[in-house]
């Protein structure tokens, strides 16, 4: 806080500001594999004589990105590589369901109800006013976003691996690794003083 400077408050729960942080950490994990895995659709149908016009493909936003993505699939690698087409195309339409949520979280207007006597924001929602969508969030929903979130990250990444392979900023382990590491280990958020 600065003298002579006013800030803006939302007054979302705390427990609430850790999930978005990594809503919008786990997107852009998940947007900078599907880009890896769209350069190589890409460069796969090129090489195959493929004369799809795509210049700057990488500028334009990620629905147009996800169509194209689509499209590579339904009219190139379905005729040669029919399963894989098929579950990258689903996991595209995934990615449009958690978008919209994920765009909700990251630019949606936060409304919230403070009871009388409480400091503490209930019926959280995020509102696109030109659209009239709203998304009503709390920690659960948040926590359950960037987990599902995470999982299309990592099914992306195995679906891609059947054509070819996925090299980038991300680490995937199986969520039965994950848990047993949470059980059998101290950590700030499993502090058992027996695991020392």
């Amino acid at each position: 806080m600065r003298k002579g400077k006013h800030s803006t408050i939302l007054f979302l729960p705390e427990a609430y500001h850790g999930p978005i942080g990594l809503v919008i950490a786990y997107w852009g994990n998940f947007e900078t594999v599907f880009n890896a895995c769209l350069a190589g659709l890409l460069e796969a149908e090129q090489n195959d004589g493929g004369s799809r016009d795509t210049t700057g493909w990488q500028g334009i936003r990620f629905r147009s990105r996800r169509q194209l993505f689509k499209a590579l699939c339904a009219e190139w690698l379905q005729n040669r590589k029919p399963q894989v087409a098929a579950a990258l195309a689903e996991l595209a339409d995934r990615a449009g369901d958690l978008s919209w949520k994920r765009n909700m979280i990251a630019h949606g207007v936060y409304t919230y109800t403070i009871p009388s006597g409480s400091n503490v924001a209930v019926n959280c929602k995020a509102i696109d006013h030109e659209k009239g969508k709203e998304f009503v969030f709390d920690e659960i929903i948040l926590k359950r976003l960037y987990h599902d979130i995470s999982h299309l990250t990592a099914d992306l990444v195995m679906a891609f691996n059947e054509i070819g392979k996925v090299e980038g900023p991300f680490v995937s382990l199986p969520d039965t690794e994950i848990l047993r590491v949470y059980r059998e280990t101290s950590h700030p958020w499993n502090p058992n003083l027996n695991k020392r």
